[in-house]
């Protein structure tokens, strides 16, 4: 009997900004060797590889290398959609060319019997759409399935405007039951896909050449922020074996990855169990290593023993969570983090070896509530740390506890319409806060993080006033 075979994609991303921070499909890896192991033939299309060849192609701005494996995607100019026009900005798609996608379908050994795409954030649906379009152009005939972030969270948007055949909106735990209907074939490894703890690793061959690689330590935060989707996605909490993420990270290093990022969401807090005995290995093996958090380190969990270890087991990149400066708004948003506590943390991570561009910090902007001078204090203030400060423009996500409230403040619909989730829309604007408010404090940022890195020596009164 002719095994079954299944094709993963990634899809194209639409936006006014994208960049390649450490940003891989991994749940289309996880769910490829899960695949893999049930039996079934599997390949995959990244419609985001980057280095596609594609300076040559009229129309497409080509990309460009960044330090440790990050960049730049290829991307191209593309009409703004109706509720980007007042937007001065231009829009782009991301990515490889559909050509290019319809060469790489082209090339696959035998058409597929099941199509799945993957969704990220709920705004980038055009890029989903106009993906599922291509694809179908080329393999009409073949089922196709979104799931994803976007697909859970706005099933009811995705299920009428994505042109997917079905739209998945339960967990990959789930998964099991819909293929086996679907494929005619029984899924033998039904309990590995239950629990993140009993995944394999990462189907990594399924990839194009990568220059980094991403890890996960576990799944389900701790923490309730009102802001955030992590614990409605993935409401428990599910650990991997140390074991196994060191031998991802052994195998990649074999292979000439030198680059590892981190996903979780609460690293210090949930994964700290893996992460320690992990750095303990890798420095009794003597490997060198770089390691990345771009989703934030939480500052209550560091400690001068903590911050030895990731420090002399190579952790490079480090950002932080601080969010504000504001007292109340630290109780109301999930008290992640205490002024005092930064304070401490920053002169630690300083005194043991890191250097200011090493070290940045996420701070919220744009909060219902929130007022752009209290924005502007929390700059001042990471900065007078010693500390890069970045904006992290509030996007309104569905479900979240704070969704409520941005829809009754926000002038547009943004229960009907995802586009308007988009961060670089500012869709929760008010008279208080205004489009060019927000503008203003992402530019002022910029100038700070600049100041920084070419002194960090300067002090807020004499460089950092607006």
């Amino acid at each position: 009997m002719k095994r079954p075979f299944v094709l993963l994609v990634n899809p194209w991303i639409t936006d006014f900004a994208a960049f390649d921070l450490w940003s891989k499909p991994l749940g289309l890896l996880y769910i490829g060797a899960l695949l893999k192991g049930a039996g079934i033939d599997v390949a995959l299309i990244d419609c985001l590889e980057r280095n596609s060849n594609s300076e040559k192609t009229k129309g497409i701005i080509p990309g460009k290398e960044k330090q440790f494996g990050t960049g730049k995607f290829d991307k191209r100019p593309i009409e703004k959609p109706e509720p980007y026009k007042s937007i001065p900005r231009r829009y782009f798609i991301y990515g490889i060319t559909e050509e290019a996608l319809i060469e790489k379908i082209s090339n696959l050994w035998r058409k597929p019997d099941l199509i799945l795409v993957t969704s990220i954030m709920t705004y980038w649906h055009p890029g989903v759409r106009e993906t599922i379009r291509a694809i179908k152009k080329r393999l009409p005939s073949v089922p196709l399935w979104l799931g994803g972030i976007y697909a859970r969270l706005c099933y009811e948007h995705a299920v009428r405007t994505s042109g997917a055949d079905f739209v998945i909106k339960r967990p990959i735990s789930h998964l099991p039951e819909l293929l086996e209907k679907k494929l005619g074939t029984e899924i033998q490894n039904k309990r590995e896909w239950t629990n993140f703890t009993l995944f394999p690793s990462p189907a990594w061959e399924l990839m194009p050449k990568v220059k980094y690689r991403v890890l996960l330590t576990s799944v389900g935060c701790p923490f309730k922020c009102s802001y955030c989707a992590s614990r409605i996605l993935q409401p428990n909490q599910e650990y991997r074996p140390f074991t196994l993420l060191l031998s991802e990270i052994l195998e990649g290093y074999q292979s000439g990855i030198r680059d590892f990022a981190f996903y979780d969401d609460a690293l210090l807090f949930t994964g700290w169990q893996v992460v320690k005995p992990l750095l303990e290995e890798i420095r009794k093996l003597g490997i060198s290593v770089r390691f990345h958090t771009p989703n934030a380190l939480h500052v209550r969990a560091l400690n001068e023993k903590r911050c030895e270890l990731l420090f002399s087991g190579g952790f490079k990149t480090i950002r932080l969570g601080l969010e504000t400066t504001s007292k109340e708004h630290q109780k109301k948003w999930g008290q992640k983090a205490e002024n005092k506590e930064f304070t401490r943390v920053a002169k630690l991570l300083l005194k043991t070896g890191w250097e200011t561009k090493d070290i940045g910090a996420y701070l919220l902007c744009g909060v219902p509530g929130q007022k752009p001078s209290e924005v502007k204090d929390s700059i001042d203030f990471v900065a007078d740390n010693g500390i890069l400060p970045f904006i992290a423009e509030f996007s309104p996500i569905p479900k979240t506890k704070i969704w409520n409230e941005a829809k009754r403040i926000s002038p547009f619909d943004i229960e009907k319409e995802p586009l308007y989730h988009n961060n670089s829309f500012f869709a929760c604007r008010r008279s208080d806060f205004t489009y060019e408010d927000m503008v203003s404090l992402k530019n002022y940022a910029r100038r700070v993080r600049g100041l920084l890195v070419t002194s960090s020596k300067a002090s807020s009164t004499d460089t950092f006033s607006s």
